[in-house]
């Protein structure tokens, strides 16, 4: 896929991953939409970044808890662009918590799956000329690699991996789907992180440091622009998961 003036929705846009994905296809050349929550000054600041490259760009706050707010923002990209080539499904969250906290499992699921599927369902609506679809998982969703302290979290990118697949399935050859499994990556989902714990987290990947996000956008972009690649879960992990003892 040629990615030059193709529109292109990514959830959870102003910060981290999300965000060095909306920047790699603005460099692209692409119409951007993305979505935030609370970080409004952030996204203003990324729309002022884009449009300087001349570049459309549209940021709406959605709460990803909300069919409401998400029908809105489908509305917002029909009557902008009128149509929707490519979906990155970013947006997640993080909580580690306790094994059996029904109500921590509720809200990871709601954002890290349940507004993927929603999501999903409104952006094929709008790919009447096909498109693609990049969902962010997570190495992990791997059960050799899951680690104890976020089950929540773990289930949900595992959801996502094979919802990626049961996708492709059903949308190919109109619409490829693929997903990303990134290691550790210096985003602010680490709450309360210092530099020296990013550091020490860094050294349990073989490459010996975190992965940064553009890192992550690089193969995204990549992804997207390969019109040979659909089911797939690419993982970025930096190695961890080859690690044993």
């Amino acid at each position: 896929m040629k990615l030059k003036d193709k529109v292109v929705l990514v959830t959870g846009g102003s910060s981290g991953i999300g965000k060095a994905i909306v920047m790699a296809f603005a460099n692209e050349g692409c119409n951007i939409v993305f979505t935030y929550n609370s970080k409004k000054k952030e996204s203003e600041d990324i729309v002022k970044e884009v449009e300087q490259l001349g570049i459309k760009t549209l940021a709406v706050k959605v709460d990803m808890h909300s069919e409401e707010d998400i029908q809105k923002l489908f509305d917002q990209i029909k009557e902008k662009f009128k149509t929707l080539d490519i979906l990155v499904n970013s947006a997640g969250i993080n909580r580690p918590r306790d094994l059996f906290d029904l109500k921590v499992w509720r809200e990871v699921f709601e954002i890290n799956l349940f507004s993927v599927v929603l999501c999903t369902e409104k952006a094929v609506g709008l790919m009447e000329n096909g498109g693609k679809i990049l969902n962010v998982s997570s190495i992990y969703a791997e059960g050799k690699a899951c680690w104890k302290g976020l089950p929540a979290y773990g289930a949900s990118k595992a959801a996502i991996s094979h919802f990626t697949q049961t996708l492709a399935k059903n949308l190919a050859p109109k619409i490829l789907v693929n997903a990303i499994a990134p290691g550790y990556v210096k985003t602010p989902l680490w709450i309360d992180t210092t530099e020296e714990d990013f550091e020490n987290s860094g050294k349990e990947q073989l490459i010996k440091r975190m992965i940064m996000p553009e890192e992550i956008a690089e193969m995204a972009v990549a992804i997207v622009k390969n019109d040979a690649m659909t089911g797939e879960v690419v993982v970025i992990d930096g190695g961890i998961s080859l690690k044993t003892v």
